[in-house]
């Protein structure tokens, strides 16, 4: 039960989420997020509960991508992703999965290494052999395919919401 409406661009772009910066930083970067949100907001529909910000980079020019935010207080996400009709499908799983922190689901997977979090982290947990797993739980955002490996889904279709996610965003 989500509608979606698209407003209209926005011509500058959010604060810099900080890199290493510590709970002071994260607190002050919450805060001038929220302030530019405010500020940059000019759609005439209904009010939203959810604000996504979405930037798109051209991947000839920006191969890698820092990182994008979902936040539960204020109900905003700052999300960046590739321009190109190749990674449509990748873009939004991204945006599926900062949509959901703002709805209050966590992380499932290891912030050093990328991998998954066992159990919650894998779409079928109870898979025997455990490895390759053929989906991803959406809010650990990879297929994990072996012990120390793991593959960005291709697209929605080859992720699911695990109980734990389902759990934190009332989803039962």
């Amino acid at each position: 039960p989500i509608d979606i409406a698209l407003a209209p661009v926005v011509d500058s772009l959010p604060p810099e989420i900080p890199v290493d910066g510590g709970v002071l930083s994260a607190i002050v970067w919450s805060l001038r997020l929220r302030y530019w949100s405010w500020r940059v907001d000019d759609y005439t529909g209904p009010t939203p509960e959810v604000r996504l910000f979405v930037s798109y980079y051209n991947p000839a020019l920006t191969p890698r991508l820092s990182h994008s935010a979902g936040l539960r207080k204020g109900m905003i996400g700052v999300i960046k992703v590739f321009a190109s009709r190749q990674h449509v499908a990748r873009n939004n799983v991204v945006i599926t999965h900062e949509l959901l922190h703002t709805l209050g689901a966590s992380d499932h997977y290891d912030l050093k290494t990328n991998l998954p979090n066992y159990p919650e982290g894998y779409a079928d947990p109870g898979l025997q052999p455990r490895f390759p797993q053929k989906r991803a739980e959406i809010m650990a955002g990879r297929i994990p395919i072996s012990a120390d490996r793991a593959i960005i889904p291709p697209g929605l279709s080859r992720t699911v919401v695990g109980s734990k996610t389902a759990a934190e965003i009332n989803w039962r």
